[in-house]
């Protein structure tokens, strides 16, 4: 049985039982004698027969006892890779065969212990390939230990790779050895380390390194293993993974091992939605799944509304959204009062995460990054804009585009500018704020706005149309079309918009959080184009729904997505996913969906229930 609270990467804070004990995971345990008796989670060798390593895992009065096969070099990569040790409990030796897995599947296994670790480590992209081929065939539910691998200053990536159990052994054989073990830079001199007074642990105060060695290694096991729950606790593991790359090359090797080898799964457990602002600092973070997800899906989901006829491309701010910014808000002063204003597109240039039409603002994780600025642009980011605007220009019906930024700072966007439409680049020797560049930036626009013929339709179609492209980014374009097929009207104001059906709510959406929110509704629209949960016909949806409760979940949800919960066949009420699909299915315990509203037929959220009649906002035909 396993729960998680809490969840990144593919690290899983919860709870775990493995035969008779209960596990708080991702743990470390501590290895040592069998006496005296030690407090925590302890990993003891025990006598064996010959052949066999035994080993006892204990935590207060549970333990379990386990028998390891002791693997000659010559038979090491033989065989079937799977070795059973105790009941639940499997011994792994990678690469596995896949039918060794599927095998290994049907046993249900509880632990898996993967004996060729600390050699697959030295190896590099096998121990990312052995991890994705245990979770990928295995799924959440086993507990996965990586013996002798663990050293203080790996834990939070190890922790982030998915593994849930290490050891202490690796740093008590260092101690022993001499060396003294430190967070940031992995080792350093024990006796400058106990000149400085650098550490004030128990075994550091006993006397100063070298005294007990042992013991600062265990102290730092500890804090570890504290930082990186804390860390996976506040959605910022990832921070930390990145924070103790310095610490050993092999740590940045095997990251970007990660990045791509697990890219998938990594997204998959990368929510859609998120409210705390992320710091981006090295070009490691810029390969990080929910920017890259960003960037796909503009790729793939997203058009420049038709409407939109001249394209102005502007830098991006500190603050989120930009359009909040003191220079954003001085690039609007600017073209205050021109005819025409919704024709023009407003698309922000960022990194990591590339291009940013307005209407996509407050899509996570574009409302909530910071950067270092400094000018200068790796050739990934130059890539991921230049491709970006590639796909702007080549779906968008533009007839100009002004630049409003600097041109030696930008100069490698003027290649990918260099089409068929005119480019206006309105920025010379000053600051994009600067007065003579918001004077270029007004004739410049104007002079585009002419060029071009006049809407036939209101302001507030637009607006129509930028919800739907937001739509088709969250849901994908055809969920998008059907969702705001006639007869569709827009209701409220720009930080709480409604679409309706002009009888009742189809979604809403506000600012702060990007996203839509279905009714039923609208959940009636999308139809199968609505990622689904198939709810045990046993449970009553009288709260929100549990994992006991899932019979089955698309694979394709994200935790943060709209699902509909199905019921026999027919929607029974749609909510908020509270985990990805997957984890639904295999986990034992905890929070499937948020359940927000069921079907209650033709009382479904009619706008007179709620108090919103379209004479209270604004209200256009779509």
């Amino acid at each position: 049985m396993r729960t998680a609270d809490r969840f990144e990467g593919l690290a899983l804070l919860g709870e775990a039982t493995v035969g008779p004990l209960s596990l708080s995971l991702p743990a470390v345990m501590e290895s040592g004698p069998a006496e005296p008796p030690r407090p925590g989670l302890t990993l003891t060798s025990l006598p064996s027969p010959s052949g066999v390593r035994r080993l006892r895992i204990a935590d207060g009065g549970a333990e379990l006892v386990v028998d390891l096969p002791v693997l000659a070099p010559e038979i090491a990569g033989a065989g079937t890779g799977v070795h059973r040790a105790s009941e639940g409990v499997f011994l792994v030796h990678a690469p596995v065969r896949n039918e060794a897995l599927a095998e290994l599947r049907s046993a249900a296994p509880k632990l898996i212990v993967l004996g060729n670790a600390r050699a697959l480590w030295t190896e590099g992209e096998p121990l990312v390939a052995a991890v994705r081929a245990i979770r990928t065939a295995l799924g959440a539910g086993p507990v996965l230990w990586a013996p002798r691998v663990g050293l203080p200053h790996r834990i939070p990536f190890l922790t982030y790779l998915g593994v849930d159990l290490l050891d202490t052994t690796e740093g008590e054989l260092a101690a022993s050895r001499g060396e003294y073990l430190d967070l940031t830079l992995a080792r350093v001199d024990a006796s400058a380390a106990g000149m400085e007074r650098a550490c004030s642990c128990e075994g550091c105060r006993a006397g100063g390194p070298p005294a007990d060695l042992a013991a600062h290694a265990r102290t730092l096991y500890r804090r570890s293993a504290a930082e990186t729950r804390v860390a996976l606790r506040e959605g910022r593991l990832r921070d930390l993974v990145e924070a103790r790359l310095a610490s050993e090359p092999t740590l940045s090797e095997l990251l970007r091992y990660a990045d791509r080898g697990l890219g998938p799964l990594l997204e998959e457990r990368a929510p859609v939605t998120g409210a705390r602002s992320h710091d981006y600092v090295l070009l490691e973070s810029h390969r990080r799944p929910e920017m890259v997800r960003f960037r796909a899906r503009l790729l793939e989901r997203y058009r420049p509304p038709p409407s939109k006829s001249v394209l102005l491309i502007v830098p991006c701010s500190k603050t989120k959204p930009y359009r909040r910014s003191r220079s954003h808000r001085r690039f609007a002063q600017a073209l205050d009062g021109l005819e025409g204003l919704a024709r023009v597109h407003v698309v922000s240039l960022s990194s990591p995460i590339g291009v940013v039409p307005r209407e996509l603002e407050d899509v996570p994780p574009a409302r909530h990054y910071d950067i270092p600025v400094t000018g200068d642009w790796a050739e990934s980011e130059r890539r991921t804009v230049g491709d970006g605007i590639d796909h702007l220009l080549r779906l968008g019906q533009y007839k100009a585009v002004v630049a409003h930024l600097d041109p030696e700072e930008y100069a490698f966007v003027r290649d990918r500018l260099s089409v068929s439409l005119p480019v206006d680049w309105t920025v010379g020797d000053s600051a994009t704020t600067a007065r003579p560049a918001l004077d270029a930036l007004r004739t410049a626009i104007s002079k585009a706005l002419d060029t071009v013929p006049r809407m036939t339709s209101g302001p507030l179609a637009v607006v129509l149309e930028e919800l739907r492209e937001a739509a088709s980014f969250q849901f994908g374009r055809e969920a998008a079309d059907r969702l705001f097929a006639a007869p569709v009207r827009l209701a409220g104001r720009p930080w709480f918009q409604r679409i309706t059906d002009g009888r009742s709510d189809l979604a809403t959406v506000r600012e702060e959080r990007g996203l839509f929110h279905l009714t039923v509704l609208g959940a009636h629209r999308l139809g199968d184009r609505l990622p689904r949960v198939e709810v045990d016909p046993a449970v009553r949806l009288e709260g929100d729904l549990f994992v006991p409760g899932v019979r089955s979940a698309d694979p394709t949800i994200r935790a943060g997505d709209e699902v509909g919960l199905y019921r026999e066949g027919r929607l029974a009420a749609i909510g908020e996913a509270a985990l990805p699909g997957r984890l639904m299915g295999e986990l034992g315990r905890g929070l499937a969906v948020n359940v927000r509203k069921r079907d209650h037929g033709e009382t479904d959220t009619h706008l007179t229930e709620q108090g919103s009649r379209s004479t209270r906002g604004p209200v256009v035909e779509g």
